[in-house]
């Protein structure tokens, strides 16, 4: 029977016959791993699991060289390989290292991953080619107990999951996979499974948020947004469901679907009292090739003219892809398509090169509407922002107006046209029928 460092009894460590090795490390490998973990699932026995990733292996190998990247790998396989005589350590992927042993007390598994959290703390000693470097190796742990009913791909997924949370909260750390966190997981995989089963039959909902214009005292046009219930009738909120489909790439489908949606709706009612509704396009929407010949079938199946469709860019669109961004727009444009600056203030803005392309409304977002609340030099800000869009012939929205106070202030800022729950929340087609 192995033992841990402090002599505690563990279960019976099982090292499959006829393993393979990873030539760089000496550790054995991935398919010796999947073998060895197969084999306490057969013997019913739960596992002991650890996962060290590297998180920042690139930024090792652009600094000091791949060699002294490799050299870093095998000094940490070796630390690893001396931890503690109760796991078997393996190499799976280039920064992917395993810790595997039987089952133990929580306590036990804890300590064993903090001393392995507390080594990363410190800095690593790394001779190479003649040279030592210091350097400070950040890691991802995940440590979690297999039980002999999980598969290979459940394992994958609670490590990849375990990857995720830490890089959400954007920091080197540790993640036991408790059951806290199997509720998490499971409840994503439900969210993602009603995503797909919604672009699949296409049972998203559209609802549209009206944009209030000061000059005219009415409604002149509304922005389309998305929402979504399951199959049991239950609302899953925008917030979860599109960062996850942006996240497992599905963010593209969902547009056009929207696309798609909002432009029936506009034709099949020629009478809505709107100016235009707005549509929000990804950046990987902009940068199709087929864009445009999409957008102009579509039109002509809807009977519907472009001057009724705005599309909304993000600032974030327009830093990551500007030419492509602005030879789309131009292209747009001659059919009659005129487009929204989405979220302006959020941080990506370049005046001199958002002055070139051809926007037709410039959309504060809420978070800088939000300076008016704070002091005098917000809203001295936001009068001098709303000017100078004025001097470049764009009309502004006022995004995330939600109170009396707010809407005075705005419309004394100067701008032209205000968004938020004060005028309307966003509301169902038919519900929208009925206040215009």
């Amino acid at each position: 029977m192995a033992t841990d460092k402090g002599g505690e009894q563990m279960g019976e460590q099982y090292t499959g016959i006829g393993a393979t090795y990873d030539s760089m490390t000496g550790l054995m490998d991935r398919m010796t791993f999947f073998g060895d973990v197969n084999e306490y699932r057969k013997r019913r026995v739960q596992c002991h699991i650890v996962l060290v990733q590297l998180s920042r292996l690139m930024q090792v190998n652009r600094k000091y060289g791949i060699a002294v990247g490799d050299q870093l790998i095998r000094d940490i396989s070796m630390w690893l390989a001396e931890l503690d005589e109760a796991y078997q350590v393996y190499r799976i992927a280039n920064s992917r290292l395993m810790l595997l042993g039987p089952a133990c007390s929580r306590q036990q598994a804890e300590a064993c991953v903090n001393r392995i959290h507390s080594r990363f703390g410190e800095n690593w000693q790394v001779a190479c080619e003649g040279q030592e470097h210091t350097i400070l190796a950040k890691t991802y742990l995940i440590h979690l107990f297999l039980d002999p009913e999980d598969t290979e791909n459940d394992l994958l997924d609670k490590m990849n999951f375990g990857i995720t949370v830490l890089e959400k909260k954007g920091r080197d750390g540790m993640v036991f996979f408790d059951e806290e966190i199997k509720r998490d997981m499971e409840h994503q995989k439900y969210v993602l499974e009603e995503v797909r089963y919604a672009i699949d039959h296409k049972t998203f909902r559209m609802y549209y948020q009206p944009i209030y214009d000061c000059k005219e005292e009415r409604f002149v046009s509304a922005e389309s947004l998305i929402r979504l219930w399951d199959r049991q009738g239950t609302f899953i909120s925008p917030g979860e469901f599109i960062p996850m489909a942006e996240e497992h790439g599905l963010i593209d489908q969902i547009s056009w679907i929207v696309l798609e949606k909002v432009c029936r709706f506009l034709g099949e009612h020629p009478e809505l009292a709107l100016q235009t509704v707005s549509v929000n396009l990804t950046g990987q929407q902009v940068s199709d090739v087929t864009l445009i010949d999409r957008i102009e079938a579509l039109l002509a199946d809807c009977q519907l003219s472009g001057s009724r469709l705005r599309i909304e860019i993000t600032e974030r669109t327009v830093a990551d892809d500007f030419e492509e961004v602005k030879k789309t727009m131009l292209r747009l444009q001659e059919k009659g398509i005129r487009f929204y600056l989405d979220d302006f203030g959020t941080g990506y803005s370049n005046l001199s090169s958002m002055f070139s392309l051809p926007f037709e409304v410039i959309k504060f977002d809420q978070s800088l509407v939000k300076m008016i609340d704070v002091s005098r030099n917000g809203r001295r800000t936001i009068s001098l922002l709303a000017q100078l869009m004025h001097e470049n012939d764009y009309r502004i929205v006022a995004e995330g107006i939600e109170t009396a106070q707010q809407a005075q202030t705005v419309r004394e800022t100067g701008v032209d046209r205000i968004q938020g729950f004060y005028y309307a929340k966003p509301l169902p087609e038919e519900e929208l029928l009925q206040l215009l």
